[in-house]
């Protein structure tokens, strides 16, 4: 019944990212079907269906994630205020306060460093890949950023990945009944913000062809993210790395709308 109850909490936020992601990537669906020829555009399921089955995909993703996660992560010393409340009915953590102060520091902390990144390497990048940098984002973008980059991959990436390396690595050094070493936590953060950079890259490579400087601006620039929210996940909590992740979001669509607006 607890293995259903943090399923059920952990599924629900994760599908209102999956649907968010699903509706706002409907335009990019349609551009790339308008490039099919009459005859291979035959042979491709409607919209409505290449939608459902992305959201499936998605879906099955999160589910194996979020069973993962259930299975590693409290042996391994990391925890969701969720699922402490609402499953383990534990009290509110006396450091809420400052886990959040943490969280959005860390948030507004690594968007100031992605972005001036960002905008050195911006020159020297394709001037595809520079146009869509500079495309004024609405709303809906910021709202399914929030939910699906905030919340959906945080489970799939820290909830489930990060648990499972630290369990792994765990496990195959032997180290009996305690808690994984910090270098265990320490290499699970930056493995797992790399494997997040590079699964950045197919839809970058949607946009221009992969250089060598296109993929290391993703690994660089999301892998730098993965990390601060990898940290907060192991000191704090899940909610402390979606609480960050989110103000990321939050914090660049108000930096990029103030620069457009203002410079």
């Amino acid at each position: 019944m607890a293995i259903l109850k943090q399923f059920g909490i952990l599924f629900g936020l994760g599908s209102v990212g999956i649907v968010m992601f699903t509706i706002t990537s409907i335009p990019l669906i349609e551009q790339q079907l308008a490039k099919l020829s009459p005859e291979a555009l035959g042979k491709v399921p409607p919209l409505g269906i290449l939608m459902l089955l992305q959201g499936l995909q998605y879906s099955i993703l999160l589910a194996i994630s979020i069973l993962i996660g259930i299975g590693c992560a409290y042996r391994v010393g990391l925890h969701s205020h969720l699922i402490d409340h609402w499953v383990f009915h534990t009290t509110k953590s006396p450091s809420f306060a400052v886990e959040m102060k943490w969280s959005l520091g860390v948030g507004a902390a690594t968007t100031i460093i992605v972005l001036l990144l960002d905008r050195l390497m911006q020159p020297a990048l394709p001037e595809a890949l520079q146009a869509a940098n500079n495309t004024e984002r609405s709303w809906l973008n910021l709202l399914t950023a929030m939910s699906y980059g905030g919340i959906t991959e945080e489970i799939l990436m820290r909830w489930g990945l990060m648990s499972l390396l630290i369990w792994i690595a765990w496990k195959v050094l032997k180290q009996g009944i305690t808690l994984p070493s910090q270098g265990i936590y320490q290499g699970a953060i930056v493995l797992a913000a790399l494997v997040f950079g590079l699964l950045h890259l197919p839809a970058t490579a949607a946009i221009v062809p992969l250089t060598p400087l296109v993929i290391i601006r993703a690994i660089l620039l999301n892998g730098i993210a993965g990390i601060a929210f990898g940290w907060l996940f192991w000191q704090y909590s899940l909610e402390a790395a979606m609480l960050a992740h989110v103000s990321f979001h939050a914090f660049s669509f108000a930096f990029s709308f103030s620069l457009a607006r203002f410079v």
